[in-house]
């Protein structure tokens, strides 16, 4: 570790402790006092599936951005509107972003993609794994400049039956699905809220939408160790007999003009501007995203993208908000021209059954080809029609305490964030209202 690179941090975080609290004295009470917050929610289930660990790792990262309310104690003000005193919060905050908030980002998108993604659904295909991660990505500038991994994390098969075929494409699928899952939560959480995004969601948000973004957009040759756009289209190949550098190049150029779609996000663009404007220009923690109303019920349009074991998939979520009640219709397609597949489907959350019980319901109806998990060079895939059902159940137990779970069923197929086979599944835990 070198003296000065370890130096520099230090001073860096120094410098954050002191501006963290930097606000211009005339501007407009600030929303990261006063905004609602989600309850953080830590569930379990028998195999740690998808969306189980997502939402756990979500709330845990929830819980350690809360650094910046014990920050807000210390009564460290800047006037702003003196030239100097606005540089040092800028300075100040530049350095927070880049040394804490920004590192911690991604920390919640990787474990989100290795832990709650590609290790979920080979903890759900009895595929025992381990997991690998390097530094955060300025610390291993500082501190291991010569590191020339790639990847920040990565799962690595422990040795058994090989991982191939369906349930090879289930694993490599994982860890943007997760990314996925965790961009919709965070969605959901900004519309409940009538368009209040906190700075940390947003740099979340921003970490789970942009994996792999070079490589989806222009797919490597050949397949590159810790590189999931390359070990996927490879996959493709291999499951549909399209095995030429012509195929690899056609279904390539198909999943970067696919990913586009992922691009087109107002969620996204909007981490940019709360980012760079909101936070670290005006020194808010919390801003309020322009999403429309219509008679006090918030409207909101997000596309959402996803690699599928059939292609890439793009969906369009629409949102409706009024409170904490809101509901959600999407619907999806897969677009490579290998196989295909579509789908719709309905989320609503927050009906308030009880004072103490609120409760919410999802269904997913879907066509698609199916998933052959013991078998191999299947070419000729039928197609089955499936659907998945599930309700959703948040009951207060005490002041700021309750259980919250899920029970849901489903055919076999796909279904981001859900499990594969058909049957029960579902989720339970602790839900808190931490204010």
């Amino acid at each position: 570790m070198r003296a000065d690179a370890l130096a520099a941090c230090a001073a860096a975080l120094l410098v954050t402790v002191v501006t963290a609290r930097a606000r211009a004295e005339d501007e407009e009470a600030h929303l990261a006092q006063d905004a609602p917050r989600d309850p953080l929610v830590f569930v379990a289930d028998p195999r740690m599936g998808v969306e189980t660990t997502v939402r756990s790792i979500d709330s845990l990262s929830r819980v350690v951005f809360r650094y910046e309310d014990a920050l807000g104690n210390l009564d460290l003000r800047l006037d702003e509107r003196r030239p100097m005193d606005k540089t040092v919060g800028v300075v100040g905050r530049s350095l927070q972003l880049v040394f804490v908030d920004e590192p911690l980002a991604e920390i919640t998108s990787l474990a989100s993609h290795e832990v709650g993604g590609h290790g979920a659904r080979a903890r759900e295909l009895d595929i025992d794994v381990s997991y690998r991660f390097t530094l955060p990505l300025v610390y291993r500038a500082l501190f291991s400049p010569k590191d020339e991994e790639r990847a920040t994390g990565m799962v690595e098969f422990l040795p058994g039956p090989p991982v191939e075929g369906d349930r090879a494409a289930v694993v490599t699928v994982g860890g943007l699905e997760a990314n996925a899952v965790q961009a919709w939560w965070i969605n959901a959480r900004v519309v409940r809220s009538g368009g209040v995004a906190r700075a940390s969601d947003l740099l979340v948000y921003g970490a789970s939408k942009l994996p792999y973004f070079d490589a989806l957009l222009s797919v490597p040759n050949d397949q590159e160790d810790g590189n999931d756009a390359a070990a996927y289209v490879t996959g493709l190949q291999d499951r549909s007999n399209q095995w030429s550098a012509e195929d690899r190049r056609r279904i390539s150029g198909r999943i970067g003009a696919a990913y586009l779609w992922n691009l087109f996000d107002p969620t996204l663009l909007y981490a940019a501007y709360g980012t760079l404007y909101e936070f670290l220009w005006r020194g808010e923690r919390a801003s309020r995203m322009p999403l429309p109303t219509i008679d006090g019920t918030t409207v909101f349009l997000s596309p959402r993208f996803a690699l599928s074991p059939f292609g890439a998939e793009h969906a369009l979520d629409l949102f409706l908000a009024r409170g904490e009640r809101m509901l959600d219709v999407y619907a999806r397609v897969v677009s490579t021209g290998i196989w295909d597949a579509y789908g719709a489907g309905a989320r609503v959350l927050g009906l308030r059954a009880l004072d103490v019980l609120s409760i919410g319901a999802e269904l997913d109806v879907w066509r698609a080809p199916e998933i052959l998990l013991g078998e191999r060079a299947v070419y000729d895939r039928p197609s089955r029609l499936g659907v998945n059902g599930g309700a959703f159940g948040d009951l207060t137990i005490g002041r700021g305490v309750g259980l919250t779970g899920k029970l849901a069923a489903k055919t076999s197929g796909f279904v981001l964030g859900q499990p594969i086979a058909a049957g029960i599944h579902g989720y339970l835990g602790l839900r808190l209202d931490w204010r």
